[in-house]
């Protein structure tokens, strides 16, 4: 392979090895985690029906104003709730989400111990003490472990005897939304679970069913689906149910949660369900044991795992899209992230969670990279177009033609109906041979620059220049209204330019200037015409042929018009018809008209 085509290949490749190692970057590096979490939470988290098995008890205001702040409540305030409770309708599973750690007054204490001791499943909360702590490396160095596991607090002795517990610390993301939790902590030779994982052990046991436990990542931490917003589970007044206010059937075989339900007790966390929103400890409980039934719980794809797929997705999209036509690659890359966002949902509800937003918005930010390349790109080459337009079209045509919508298709070889017209000067060879070849040329610029004007003031397409002679299409490439008119006016205007410009010719050189016009119309192809090395945008066909000898034909000062010309204009100019004429190259002779005024006077045949 040559240097010239590596090089080539390395620089059509660069795009997309570039694109490739900033979504590994921004994958990896999490610079946008609080976004991302804020994405996944759109694509993923969706409500559901709520497991009526799940029963919340809340410790509300009412409850608070009846019995005072819950700071200075008894342990015979918990003992009551457990004796309300009807022995013939038991709950399935009793969980306190309430700290009831240390000894206090001793009434109260053995009073709770004496009513959970009643029922075979009653969960209490724990909780992990965590600590920073300087440790040594394998390798001998120092790092600092901020998770360092220094105890367990666990209910009172006697109550953790007639009870299981478990521990309640919330983990909370960067965003500080709860969505994970960790499974278990091993602690002085027990393993001890989460609070939500020791209802569900325990009520599995209940109905006599095996418990799934969750997968998790490499730390022991897994998340959860949530399955509704706040208010959603039955919830029932921590004072009612004290006082025989509510029928005691309904917590038969349930999971009872009995936990903080007013703002004062300071327990409450941004969830996922619910954004902007806060949901009560006891309510996040109740979904993570839903979740937890229902199997609805993920752990995270590795980090480096989303980095290879973000590098490879985005990557594999610029390199192949760059190197199709717009509708494919844009086609494509919509295709594509549909596709992402399909599998990510389907991956979700296997329980493997893919922060997929950085390959997603790495195939929206390429693909709007490929929109504004291509709206330059296309502008660049209006503006080349254009430029080259405003050399032989009057500029009131190119600002239209501008602002033209179908400007592209406008600029190929396509057959319509035109207006043609050719002038030429009348002795230019005597002429020339009187005078200079600088004065020559100046008096032709002239000729020409007075040819031009008409030709613009009357909104033609200058086609080309033939040494002396020139050539001017009307209607194209944009559509002109009453284009006849305005081809003729242009012959008119051309004929009294001349006539102005010999008076100073006369002064200065002594000689005059005549020329001879010729229009028809008819169909002809017009567009770009040539090949990839040079084209020049004019028309062709015997439109074109027929108005050329018109021109060939026709004396000093006069315009003539073929009878197809003359049928659109009779009603506003007058000519004299010259019968039917010979042309050169032609077999059958033409009617052909000299124009004389405009006073629209029925012609004289």
């Amino acid at each position: 392979m040559s240097w010239k085509v590596m090089r080539k290949k390395t620089a059509e490749a660069a795009p997309a090895v570039l694109a490739a190692l900033l979504a590994v970057f921004l994958a990896c590096a999490s610079p946008f985690e609080r976004v991302e979490y804020w994405f996944g939470d759109r694509l993923f988290v969706q409500g559901k029906p709520v497991d009526n098995r799940i029963k919340i008890i809340g410790i509300d205001d009412v409850t608070l104003r009846e019995l005072g702040p819950f700071s200075g409540w008894s342990r015979q305030q918990a003992a009551d709730l457990l004796n309300a409770f009807d022995p013939e309708y038991p709950p399935g599973v009793i969980a306190f989400d309430i700290n009831y750690f240390g000894s206090r007054e001793k009434e109260g204490d053995n009073a709770l111990v004496r009513a959970a001791s009643k029922y075979p499943r009653v969960v209490m909360a724990s909780y992990i003490q965590y600590i920073s702590r300087l440790e040594k490396k394998p390798d001998g160095g120092l790092w600092i472990n901020n998770m360092y596991l220094d105890s367990v607090e666990e209910p009172f002795e006697a109550l953790a005897a007639v009870s299981d517990s478990g521990f309640t610390n919330a983990m909370q993301d960067s965003d500080n939304y709860a969505r994970r939790a960790m499974l278990s902590v091993d602690w002085k030779g027990e393993k001890h679970y989460n609070f939500a994982c020791e209802v569900y052990l325990q009520f599995m046991e209940m109905e006599g069913r095996e418990a799934q436990m969750p997968k998790t990542d490499g730390q022991g931490v897994y998340g959860f689906d949530y399955t509704a917003e706040p208010g959603m589970y039955e919830v029932y007044s921590y004072l009612d149910v004290v006082e025989g206010r509510c029928d005691m059937k309904i917590f038969q075989d349930s999971i009872v949660l009995v936990g903080a339900y007013a703002s004062a007790m300071m327990d409450q966390y941004m969830v996922p369900i619910a954004r902007g929103a806060i949901m009560n400890g006891v309510e996040v409980q109740a979904n993570h044991i839903n979740a937890l039934l229902e199997g609805r719980t993920f752990r995270e794809i590795p980090v480096w795992c989303v980095g290879v797929l973000s590098g490879v997705i985005v990557g594999g999209y610029v390199f192949w899209a760059f190197r199709r036509s717009f509708p494919v690659g844009m086609a494509g890359g919509g295709g594509l992230a549909l596709a992402m966002i399909l599998a990510a949902k389907w991956m979700y509800g296997q329980g493997v969670y893919w922060r997929c937003m950085i390959p997603f918005m790495g195939i929206v930010m390429a693909a709007l990279a490929r929109v504004i390349l291509e709206y330059v790109a296309e502008r660049n080459r209006k503006r080349k177009i254009l430029n080259v337009f405003r050399t032989y079209m009057a500029p009131q045509v190119v600002e239209e033609l501008s602002k033209s919508r179908n400007f592209q298709m406008e600029l190929g070889g396509r057959e319509r109906e035109i207006a043609v017209l050719f002038v030429d000067i009348r002795g230019f060879t005597a002429m020339s041979e009187r005078l200079s070849p600088k004065e020559v040329v100046g008096i032709l610029n002239q000729y020409l620059g007075k040819v031009t004007e008409a030709i613009f003031r009357n909104e033609g397409t200058l086609d080309k220049f033939i040494g002396d002679a020139v050539m001017a299409v009307y209607n194209a490439p944009l559509d002109v209204p009453d284009y006849w008119r305005k081809a003729v006016n242009t012959g008119l205007d051309i004929v009294e330019s001349i006539q102005q410009m010999n008076e100073e010719l006369q002064r200065e050189f002594g000689v005059e200037i005549a020329c001879g016009v010729g229009i028809h119309c008819g169909r002809a192809v017009v567009g770009n015409i040539g090949c990839e090395y040079r084209m020049d945008y004019t028309a062709i066909g015997d439109t074109v042929n027929v108005a050329e000898r018109l021109e060939s034909i026709a004396k000093a000062g006069q315009v003539l018009l073929s009878e197809e010309m003359y049928g659109h204009v009779k009603q506003e100019y007058s000519a004299r018809f010259l019968g039917a004429q010979d042309l050169k190259g032609r077999a059958d002779k033409i009617n052909v008209f000299s124009l004389e005024g405009t006073d629209g006077t029925d012609a004289d045949r």
